[in-house]
This record gives structure tokens, C-alpha cells and sequence, in this order.
């Protein structure tokens, strides 16, 4: 049977047929895969904001109960600062691990330029950039403004009192996120420096480019972490002295509390 191409009429004079059901036309093509990438694109921008998401939630419930197991000791409270203080310090912890994290994303999408070209790599590396920004610079407007209130209420007594320890038990939570985090990057980067190192022997991590991607990533981690634990630890007397002999810690302690 001979089959004849046919233009359809009020379709446009680019689109023909050859057969009762074969159609083809170049603007409805083009309108479909333009739509089709634009719905690719709005559901990675998702699935990041919902892994970030995701894990601010699961670390800040940790460090916000910490926080709210020390607030609810016995003692007493005069001055009914206690609430206020545990919302400043819970909300900066929160907003402190979403600020690293969309850090950790903008530096993510920086590292995926590294051996690759196109405009297509582009364009998701910018969404990925401009997302980790816009949550950096967020997160860190609202940590620095509830810092800074806390930190009033838990100095504004010389005294020990629920304010204080409500900002010690801030910076302890701190501390330990940011040794585990420094013990985790740690591991990780040595690890990919031996396999840049010997490839065949401790894995090529879909090969050399790759592998130092992940080491820049470690790296920045590992030294955001040694960067707030070094800012944080000596927010709220007496501090935590993390190299300090155990007789000295103590001796310290007792003299601020005394």
C-alpha cells in the first residue's frame, strides 16, 4: 500500500503526516522537550531542598533536645529568662547546620565544573549554586540575630544561672558536632589522597577527577568544622578547654562556678 504525505490543516504548514497515526512538526517537538526540561529542572531543585531539608531536621532535633533536656533541670529561674534563652540557642544551633550545609552545597556545585564543559553542566551547576547560596545567606542571617541575643542573656549574670548553662549546653552540642563532623571529613580525605595516590589499590571513585572532587568537598568540611569549634568553644564561660590537662579544666570550672 502506498502511503503519501499529507499537511493537516490549521496545524501549522510544518507538520505532515505519513500514515493514519505517524505526525511529526517541529514546534510541538520543541515546546514539549522545553517543557519537559523545565519539569527535570524543578524536580532536582526539590529532591536538594528535601535531602537538606531532611538532614537539618534529623541533626537539629538532636541538638535542640540536648538543649532542652539541660534547660529543664530544677533549677531555679528569678529572672524567667529560660524560654527565651532556649529558643535563641535552639534556633541558632538549626540555623547554624543549614548554613554549613548550604555552604557545603554551593561548594558541591563549584567542584562539579572541574573536567567537565557544556551548557547543559552549567546551567545545573548554577541552580545548584544560586539554592546553596540563597540557604547559606538565610541561615546565617537568622544564626548571627539569635546568637547574639542569647549570648546577652547567658553573660548578663556573673552568677551561674539557667541562661548560661542553657548557652553551655549550646556550645557542647557544637563542639561534638563539629569533632564528629572533623573526625568523619578527616577519615574521608585521607582516604581519597590514598586513592588519587594509588587509583588501583584503594579505588579510582569513577577516576582521578572525580576522587578529587570529593577530597576538595572533605576538605572544606574538615576546616568549616575546625573553624566553629574554634569560634564557639569559648562563647559561653567557662569555655570548653579542649587541650587543657583534666586538672586544669576542673580547677577552672570550679573557680567560674564558685
Amino acid at each position: 500500500m502506498n502511503v503519501s504525505p499529507t499537511t493537516i490543516p490549521g496545524l501549522g504548514s510544518g507538520v505532515t503526516t505519513t500514515g493514519p497515526f505517524s505526525i511529526s512538526g517541529s514546534g510541538s517537538v520543541s515546546s514539549s522537550s522545553s517543557a519537559l526540561s523545565s519539569g527535570a529542572s524543578l524536580a532536582s531543585l526539590f529532591s536538594v531542598l528535601a535531602e537538606l531539608l531532611a538532614v537539618v531536621v534529623v541533626v537539629g532535633l538532636v541538638g535542640v533536645f540536648v538543649i532542652v533536656v539541660v534547660a529543664n533541670r530544677a533549677d531555679p529561674d528569678p529572672s524567667g529568662r529560660r524560654p527565651q534563652s532556649v529558643y535563641y540557642f535552639a534556633v541558632s544551633f538549626i540555623t547554624l547546620v543549614a548554613s554549613i550545609l548550604g555552604s557545603a552545597v554551593v561548594v558541591v556545585g563549584i567542584v562539579r565544573l572541574i573536567g567537565r564543559h557544556g551548557g547543559s553542566i552549567t546551567d545545573s551547576v548554577a541552580r545548584t549554586i544560586v539554592i546553596g547560596g540563597l540557604i547559606t545567606g538565610v541561615s546565617l542571617v537568622l544564626l548571627i540575630t539569635h546568637l547574639r541575643r542569647g549570648l546577652v542573656l547567658a553573660r548578663a549574670e556573673d552568677a551561674p544561672s539557667p541562661s548560661r548553662r542553657v548557652g553551655q549546653s549550646y556550645v557542647s552540642a557544637v563542639a561534638f558536632l563539629s569533632i564528629i563532623s572533623l573526625l568523619v571529613a578527616s577519615v574521608v580525605a585521607i582516604y581519597l589522597a590514598f586513592a588519587l595516590a594509588g587509583p588501583g589499590v584503594f579505588g579510582s571513585f569513577g577516576g582521578r577527577t572525580s576522587s578529587l572532587r570529593y577530597l576538595i568537598v572533605a576538605l572544606y568540611l574538615g576546616g568549616v568544622a575546625v573553624l566553629v569549634l574554634g569560634t564557639h568553644r569559648n562563647l559561653v564561660s567557662p569555655g570548653l578547654r579542649l587541650l587543657a590537662r583534666t586538672s586544669d579544666a576542673i580547677g577552672t570550672s570550679d573557680a567560674v562556678d564558685g
